[in-house]
């Protein structure tokens, strides 16, 4: 196999996909790396929802193009290359996650003890203090919203390509959708300026489902 490289950012032309893995099933490995410039950095974007980590971020996006690589013959025409490889990191995620159950469980229990009191308007800032709040929000979400969530607002998916890559039906993730953004809005309002402000302005994501 040639030496796999791992740009930062995306090419500026896009390749049909399934062109793209045919020619990856052949064996090109010049198409390998061009799903590589494409794909490397929304995958470790999504890792890091995971991990928590760059680093390990890096090594399952790594895993990820190496399985896909290695299992190309498995794949059939039938969905995009992108929804195949958030698929096969998705199951590597989750493989990794239930091999480290005890670490995750104490790592819930001390963010629930830094998060349990929100923060007064007296402690908040203009900056990093509603990052923050986003982010705790996000972790209080259950996983399946939580990662619904995460596909459509921070990575683009139509809902359709979120039900495709999970496994789940349109309307479900509609459901996570709706009641994420509910969540999200109760957990933020005190750092609303007032009452009659919008909560919080988050796109819901194209709700095609292609």
């Amino acid at each position: 196999m040639a030496t796999l490289h791992f740009p930062g950012g995306s090419a500026d032309g896009k390749p049909d996909e399934t062109d793209l893995m045919r020619r990856i099933q052949s064996g090109d490995h010049t198409a390998l790396d061009e799903a590589l410039t494409r794909y490397w950095a929304p995958l470790v974007r999504y890792a890091q929802g995971f991990l928590h980590s760059r680093d390990a971020a890096e090594d399952a996006a790594q895993e990820a193009f190496v399985r896909l690589w290695k299992g190309r013959g498995e794949w059939t025409p039938t969905g995009s290359l992108q929804g195949y490889l958030y698929r096969i990191l998705r199951n590597h995620l989750l493989n990794e996650r239930r091999a480290q159950r005890v670490r995750a469980r104490w790592h819930e229990r001390v963010l629930r003890r830094e998060i349990k009191r929100p923060p007064t308007p007296l402690e908040m800032t203009e900056g990093g203090e509603l990052a923050d709040a986003v982010r705790e929000a996000l972790e209080q979400l259950p996983p399946r919203r939580r990662e619904v969530f995460t596909l459509i607002r921070f990575h683009g998916f139509s809902y359709g390509e979120v039900a495709e890559t999970l496994g789940i039906s349109p309307q479900t993730v509609a459901n996570h959708m709706s009641a994420a953004l509910s969540a999200l809005r109760t957990r933020l309002a005190p750092f609303l300026p007032c009452p009659d402000r919008p909560h919080l302005r988050v796109l819901p994501g194209r709700e095609d489902t292609g």
